[in-house]
């Protein structure tokens, strides 16, 4: 299979903080499409997550298997996720650094409150510290979700198999 290099630029890292007695998952974007066209850092959602220990999880797993290299060392480019836009959900997308594995989080309108859900596909950036942090979130706990950011500061290449391309639609 085919490696095809997509460049990769965050605003900032991907965190958690607290603010007025909720915690903020800001997730950060690079180069994706909207119904726009291209952007360099889109926006899909602002708001709060109706179930935020679900949503955590799931997020977590997917992006495990974004980290998982599962015939050789992963390299630090393909540890990202993909995130969606429908209009009707947020998507979680990733493919194994091998290409081998797949897999999935919908969070439906259900498990949104709040912010209307745009539309396009672009990168996430889940880092350690936010992993720790996304694994230590609770049922009870309000958990607000900002996909997107303004301004790159951070890039580097990504190598992609023509799977993950094919599959951002890029």
């Amino acid at each position: 299979m085919t490696e095809t290099a997509h460049a990769v630029s965050y605003v900032r890292s991907s965190e958690v903080y607290s603010a007025d007695g909720s915690k903020i998952v800001g997730l950060e974007t690079s180069g994706g499409r909207t119904s726009k066209g291209a952007e360099a850092n889109p926006g899909f959602f602002s708001g709060f997550l109706t179930d935020p220990r679900i949503a955590a999880s799931g997020l977590l797993a997917v992006a495990d298997v974004a980290a998982t290299r599962y015939y050789q060392p992963t390299l630090k480019s393909s540890l990202d996720p993909v995130v969606t836009g429908n209009g009707d959900r947020l998507r979680f997308e990733s493919f194994s650094g091998c290409c081998g594995v797949y897999a999935r989080l919908d969070i439906l309108t259900d498990g949104l409150d709040g912010g209307e859900v745009g539309q396009g596909t672009t990168n996430v950036d889940v880092n350690p510290p936010l992993r720790i942090a996304l694994s230590r979130i609770h049922a009870n706990d309000p958990l607000y979700l900002r996909v997107g950011p303004v301004n790159p500061l951070e890039s580097w290449r990504a190598p992609l198999c023509g799977l993950g391309l094919q599959g951002a639609g890029l």
